[in-house]
């Protein structure tokens, strides 16, 4: 108490202050100690090189360490709790394949360049994005972007409307790199998209800035679809309905719980199936880390909503 709370406490009281009375005798302590410090710094160097190890000259800090002191910082409001949630997104985004933040396949609005000029035409007067990848028969041949832009400027000129002609590329990028990695890739990219492909070749998504914007500070009103119900709702016993497209990360930190770093899925959907281990009916559920998971409606083979509820509670 004496040696550590009770001086603890008076610096706090008065920090600037006591540093300033305290950084002459310091400084002069660590001039006098200067040669001992070497002589047991070299010393025990010359006994890591004996046994070959290597010394660690830097100090790191694990990502689990930075949310720990953000969360701190939050609790003691140095930072607000959007300060806090933004940079544990950003902490979070550098850790997250692509995968994991990009607009899966099955969500894209995309051009078939095989449409004539009625039927191009009708496609785009549908379509809510400003910029839309342009396949060939399936969303499967993704051959390139065309943007809303350029389509105008060839519609205002009277020109036939070739979205071959018109569209630009896009880079391609492995599924499993990382989403800062995508981000890079996007800031050299001749249009803000990058088509995401697994290691076989197979199209998996799109990713845009919006994308990663939207894994940091979450999603925007304006990019959401009016038609779509909220990714989770929290109900009036306490327990989240949540879409099974939610990011499994995302789900985690509200619940306070742990996933694998390595791990073969990115959405609430596919922890399910990992650990189900099968397509689960309606009213199956398992319990993972004190939270119970039950499978509430399926939009055919896919989980569509789950019902997350303390196990305790369920008991």
């Amino acid at each position: 108490v004496i040696g550590e709370l009770v001086p603890k406490q008076i610096a706090l009281r008065a920090p600037e202050p006591i540093a300033a009375a305290m950084a002459g005798p310091l400084m002069a302590l660590a001039w006098g100690a200067a040669p001992v410090v070497w002589l047991l710094d070299s010393s025990s160097g010359a006994l890591f090189r004996l046994m070959g190890l290597k010394r660690e000259s830097e100090e790191h800090v694990t990502a689990e360490e930075l949310h720990l002191i953000v969360a701190e910082a939050s609790k003691s409001g140095v930072i607000e709790e959007h300060e806090r949630s933004i940079i544990s997104g950003v902490v979070r985004l550098a850790d997250r394949p692509v995968r994991e933040v990009m607009t899966p396949r099955t969500d894209i609005e995309w051009i078939d360049a095989t449409l004539d000029d009625a039927g191009l035409r009708a496609a785009l007067v549908e379509a809510s994005h400003s910029r839309l990848p342009v396949a060939e028969g399936s969303v499967d041949a993704v051959i390139g972007v065309v943007q809303a832009r350029d389509i105008a400027v060839a519609l205002f000129k009277g020109e036939p409307l070739d979205v071959r002609a018109l569209m630009r590329q896009a880079p391609i990028v492995l599924d499993q790199i990382d989403a800062m990695d995508a981000l890079d890739a996007l800031r050299q990219a001749e249009v803000p998209m990058a088509l995401i492909h697994d290691e076989y070749g197979h199209f998996e998504g799109i990713v845009t800035p919006a994308d990663l914007l939207a894994a940091i500070a979450g999603e925007f009103a304006s990019d959401a679809d009016p038609e779509d119900a909220p990714t989770v709702v929290t109900r009036d016993d306490g327990s989240l309905l949540v879409a099974g497209h939610m990011a499994a990360d995302a789900l985690a930190e509200r619940l306070g719980i742990d996933l694998p770093e390595e791990r073969d899925y990115a959405t609430v959907a596919g922890l399910a199936l990992a650990v189900f281990r099968h397509l689960p009916g309606e009213g199956e559920s398992f319990v993972e880390q004190g939270w119970k998971f039950e499978v509430v409606d399926l939009d055919g083979r896919r989980i569509d909503k789950l019902l997350v509820s303390s196990a305790h509670d369920a008991g």
